[in-house]
């Protein structure tokens, strides 16, 4: 049982940022960002090769580069469609494109191995006989950090409350003199950041390559709307539901049926309740 907790909730710190940025975009811009995956493996290559010689400096430019990378997303793919009336169909597929080109660019750049991240935190620890890497327990405490920052951001500050008004009436925001387009940036620049956050947790864990961008793609979607899309906190309940489901199809079915039980968690989900399992009156107000 100490085995499947702790690799429930790795996996789950894993997926939370990723189901937080997808539930973030989707809830200010109205789009669903499919090119999540070509973020992260990018994140993975980008921080394994910079931070060869030295992790911090590697963490801290993948993180620059994520926030650069988010702006753009919104600046090329959403801002000039939005402009034109394309509708939110339309602005996600310009998502996939975006996500295409940076798997492109990973491949070009770094070849298209799979990248592995030295252990920020090297050695093991042993609860109950059972073994595992400090890694692990250091990506959960970071995942649940990043969480209580994007909650004090968005529920303690003025940007972040005004963040939420032009995510709930933008038009109306626009009135009261919000420059709406900048808070949409900032949502998509932290958004950015996120996915390269959950890349290289991944990148550290086991590892990423451009063959698997479709399959976190799928995971980050999965897990935001079993949470409730567009519920940024609900989404972490989606990411630990998604986490348990897949863990438990490795130890008791077979390994590599990830998909399969996710997508049957999915059907389950949205039959019984389809706004999202942990959206309610209370959090579906919030971000």
């Amino acid at each position: 049982m100490v085995s499947l907790a702790i690799t429930a909730l790795s996996v789950t710190a894993v997926l939370v940022p990723l189901v937080m940025s997808v539930s973030l975009v989707y809830r200010v811009s109205g789009v669903v960002n499919f090119g999540t995956g070509g973020f992260c493996v990018l994140a993975g290559a980008a921080c394994a090769s910079i931070g060869a010689t030295n992790s911090l400096l590697g963490v801290v430019v993948t993180l620059l580069l994520g926030a650069v990378l988010g702006g753009l997303c919104y600046l090329i793919a959403i801002l000039p469609a939005q402009r034109r009336g394309v509708p939110p169909i339309g602005l996600t597929l310009s998502t996939l494109g975006f996500g295409l080109l940076l798997t492109f660019l990973t491949r070009v750049g770094f070849g298209g191995e799979p990248s592995i991240i030295q252990p920020w935190w090297p050695g093991s620890f042993t609860v109950n006989g059972f073994q595992s890497a400090n890694q692990r327990l250091l990506v959960i405490v970071l995942a649940l950090l990043l969480v209580g920052l994007l909650y004090l951001l968005f529920d303690r500050t003025m940007v972040g409350r005004t963040l939420i008004a032009v995510a709930d009436d933008s038009d109306l925001a626009s009135m009261y003199g919000v420059r709406a387009r900048r808070f949409e940036l900032l949502a998509w620049v932290v958004s950015g950041v996120c996915l390269m956050i959950g890349g290289m947790f991944q990148a550290t864990l086991a590892s990423v390559s451009v063959d698997v961008a479709p399959t976190l793609l799928v995971y980050a979607l999965v897990g935001a709307v079993i949470g409730g899309l567009g519920s940024l906190f609900g989404a972490v309940g989606g990411a630990l539901v998604a986490a348990i489901g897949m863990t438990l199809t490795d130890a008791f079915i077979a390994p590599g049926y990830h998909l399969v039980a996710m997508f049957v968690i999915l059907s389950l989900a949205l039959v019984l309740r389809p706004q999202g399992l942990f959206t309610f009156r209370g959090t579906a107000e919030r971000v």
